[in-house]
């Protein structure tokens, strides 16, 4: 009789998990790093939105300042619409004037906004131009007259998730 007590006293003494709380623990796991994953993910697809909203700030912040140093500079208008502008300049280099035309490019390079066809930036989904004749105008036209005095520009580009970007800035040219 004693022998049989010490067998059951020793399986009731042995430690270890039984079947359900493996499964359970298991389970918890799994839900955890489920859960984890799925945080991961959507912290790395902000981290991506963040980087192509900065990246699209960047380049229209570049185009804007580009576009103001040139229309400072301009001595005449040829040539105006909503979407563009031929007007001469001196360049500096040269100490003559030169024509240069500003707008959105044509053909494979739509979407690109460029000046001379050289590019200036992309994901431009609008660019539009009107010309005031003093800084309090508003609703300016869109043509260029003898009495326009500051030129808006109104950038637009697709930046992340293909929202639109918009970019305002007035530019008064110090030489008319």
């Amino acid at each position: 009789m004693k022998e049989v007590d010490l067998m059951n006293k020793r399986k009731s003494d042995e430690k270890g998990f039984t079947l359900i709380e493996v499964i359970v623990t298991l389970v918890l796991v799994g839900i955890t790093a489920a859960l984890a994953g799925m945080w991961i993910v959507s912290v790395a697809n902000g981290y991506i939105f963040a980087k192509m909203n900065a990246n699209t700030t960047q380049k229209a912040q570049l185009a804007m300042t580009r576009l103001a140093k040139e229309f400072a500079a301009i001595q005449s208008v040829s040539a105006s619409s909503g979407t563009g502008i031929t007007y001469k300049r001196t360049d500096s280099s040269l100490n003559t004037t030169a024509d240069y035309v500003v707008g959105i490019g044509a053909g494979t390079k739509s979407g690109e906004l460029q000046i001379n066809t050289n590019a200036l930036t992309d994901s431009v989904s609008s660019f539009a131009l009107t010309y005031c004749d003093s800084a309090n105008s508003t609703g300016c036209p869109t043509t260029w007259s003898s009495t326009s005095r500051i030129i808006e520009i109104k950038l637009t580009l697709t930046a992340g998730n293909n929202s639109p970007v918009t970019f305002v800035q007035r530019v008064a040219p110090r030489n008319l």
